[in-house]
Parts: C-alpha cells; structure tokens; sequence
C-alpha cells in the first residue's frame, strides 16, 4: 500500500512538471501583453463614443477612402466594393504631364504584386483620352499573370480630384508626411491609409514592402480586438 501510494505521488509530480509550463506559458498569453510595432492611420479622424463590454469607451475613428464608381481600361466599372477587405496600392497618372506609366512605378508593382499576390495595385488616370494601355505583363515578365491584379481605372476629372482631395490625399493635422502628387498610397483592408511612398525614391521601394507585411502581420494578430497586443508607436514617430 505504501510503495502505491509512493508510486502515485511521482506521477503527481511529473504530472505537475508538465502540465506546468503550459499553463504559465497560457496565463501569460491570455493575461500578458504583448509590444507590437503598428503602422500609422493617416487622414483626417474623430474621436467618439461606443459600446464595448457593456461600457461605453472612447474609440477613435479613422479616414477611410470614400465609396468610388470608376471605369476600367476594358470599360466596365470598378465599384469600389471590389475592393473591401483588400489590401491594395494606389496612385495617379495625369496623361497631360505622362505619356505613360514610369519606369519607377512599374518596378514597385511588379515587386509588390510578385511578392504578395493577394494585394491590388489600382492606377487612377486622369485627362485620359482613350490612350492604347498595355496590359501589365507587357511590361516585365515578374508581372505575367497579374494583369487582374493591377487594374487601371479612370473617370470624369471631378470624380478624381475629389476622390484625390477628400479620399486619399486628404488633409491630415497629426501626422506630417510629405505627400507628392504622385506618391504612392497604401490602404488597408477597412479602406484606411496606412502609407505614402515616393515612387522615385529607392528607399521607399523597399519600404512599401516592409510596410505591407507589417500590414498582413497586423491582421494575422487580429489588431482590431486589441486583446493581446499593445502596439509600440517606434513606426508612427518614425514618420513625423
């Protein structure tokens, strides 16, 4: 009886080895909290009231890219629903200052595209006059297979400038960013701005690719339960 009992106390006690650990590793995945670098929200903002667990908290609600209606190269429309829950790259072309797509912004989205291949990249051309577009695998062989993945779009200039205006180049008081007319813009899957990049600058080549995965690690973390993580803002004073 005794040698029993002994036998059954080492298995309590290796028991409690192993089940231990696991239990202190999922007090703190549950209870801790964990420092995330996230990238900035640009645009205008508001900050309001709503429910959350029974209490009403403060939240603060980003720009998003208002609702859009464009014409593709092919002349169908582009509803801008297309595009929700999607993470794409967006600029403009005037033709009354290009004759085409640069060099530098075929680069970026050939890049783009090859390496994330669930990401848009939507070119927004204005004064266009019924120019022949190539097809984007025209361009380079890294863009075979993407010409549904870059859609070109275009429509009334109206329509553009205020998409430009008050959609993604609005006025934003927090966060300094120098914006060119041309910069290339990131947006996020709830249709909000998360980057500029200057598309002649070799720099911000590579860092709109580091950016979208920071993006895609965002989601994958579910950023917007705020659960788990608290986010560092090392990125966002990056950019002031």
């Amino acid at each position: 009886m005794e040698k029993k009992k002994r036998n059954w106390k080492k298995i309590i006690v290796i028991a409690g080895l192993l089940v231990m650990p696991t239990l202190i590793f999922y007090f703190f995945v549950f209870n801790g909290v964990h420092h995330l670098a996230r990238l900035p929200f640009y645009g205008p903002r508001k900050v309001e009231p709503k429910e959350y667990r029974g209490k009403t908290i403060m939240d603060t609600v980003y720009h998003e890219i208002p609702p859009f209606m464009l014409v593709r190269s092919d002349s169908t429309l582009l509803d801008s629903r297309k595009l929700d829950g999607q993470i794409y790259v967006a600029h403009f072309l005037d033709f009354a200052q290009l004759d085409k797509i640069p060099d530098e912004v075929i680069y970026i989205a050939a890049d783009v595209l090859q390496d994330f291949p669930e990401v848009y990249f939507v070119t927004h051309f204005e004064h266009y006059q019924g120019q022949e577009l190539p097809p984007p695998s025209s361009f380079t062989s890294k863009l075979a297979g993407k010409d549904t993945s870059w859609i070109y779009v275009t429509g009334p200039q109206p329509t553009l400038d205020s998409l430009r205006t008050y959609g993604y180049f609005a006025e934003d008081n927090d966060l300094k960013v120098q914006k060119d007319p041309y910069s290339l813009v990131l947006i996020d899957k709830e249709k909000r701005i998360r980057g500029y990049y200057n598309p002649i600058l070799a720099a911000d080549s590579k860092r709109v690719k580091d950016e979208i995965s920071y993006l895609k690690r965002e989601y994958e973390l579910n950023f917007r339960t705020h659960r788990y993580y608290k986010y560092d803002d090392k990125i966002e004073k990056g950019k002031k």
